[in-house]
């Protein structure tokens, strides 16, 4: 990553730094979803976690509990077997984080509402999430849906 897309870290003034280095948990997470490695996901991640990948909830599109994790992105990295990840900035509290990305990929097999292309798509977006015991505990990923169609259409 460049120096002008570091990640960076911001706390409130006043606020006290946290004991558990939550930039350290993103960057593990990061870092198990690019090497597309579940099991090193579900060890960061709380036994009550709830993913959603917002513009797929229509689509029943919620992880909840680690077997929801499982299955989701088991699902998503046989879609899309190249995904790639990478941040662009994050801003990380004791509690909470917002992030913004750029996922890349190639449509292998259908997404909710999208059937397989072969085509290779970029979406920027962001997430906002919870920590809880120096695990993620929620996460809500918000993006383009018709972005993303838009480049894997005919």
């Amino acid at each position: 990553m460049s120096e002008k897309n570091a990640i960076s870290t911001q706390r409130p003034i006043g606020s006290k730094m946290a004991t558990i280095n939550y930039d350290n948990l993103l960057n593990q997470i990061t870092e198990a979803e690019n090497a597309h490695d579940v099991e090193k996901l579900i060890a960061l991640v709380t036994d009550d976690i709830v993913i959603e990948d917002v513009p797929f909830v229509p689509f029943g599109m919620v992880m909840k509990g680690k077997d929801g994790v499982r299955q989701g992105y088991a699902f998503f990295f046989e879609a899309a077997p190249d995904y790639k990840i990478e941040p662009q900035s994050w801003v990380t509290s004791d509690k909470s984080f917002a992030s913004e990305w750029v996922l890349t990929a190639t449509q292998k097999g259908d997404f909710p509402g999208i059937p397989a292309s072969g085509k290779r798509f970029s979406i920027r977006g962001c997430s906002f999430g919870e920590f809880e015991n120096g695990k993620l505990k929620r996460k809500s990923d918000y993006w383009d849906y018709a972005s993303l169609a838009k480049q894997l259409s005919a």
